[in-house]
């Protein structure tokens, strides 16, 4: 991928990263929340949990998605 994304943007793509199955993810604050579900690099959690990270959004970290 090649757009940018902010500096909060980005870490909190990484902290939603290092969240695992099962575990409640941190808290996002709305513009940031925003702006990596417009880029399509994370999704609505279930249950009204905020946010989780898709596949798009490991590949833009890592280059890499299983």
């Amino acid at each position: 991928m090649t757009r940018s994304l902010s500096a909060d943007a980005i870490d909190t793509l990484r902290q939603l990263n290092d969240v695992g199955t099962g575990q409640t993810p941190p808290a996002v604050e709305p513009v940031v929340e925003k702006e990596l579900l417009v880029a399509g690099l994370v999704a609505k959690a279930g249950k009204g949990a905020g946010v989780e990270i898709t596949c798009d959004g490991r590949k833009y970290l890592s280059g890499d998605c299983d």
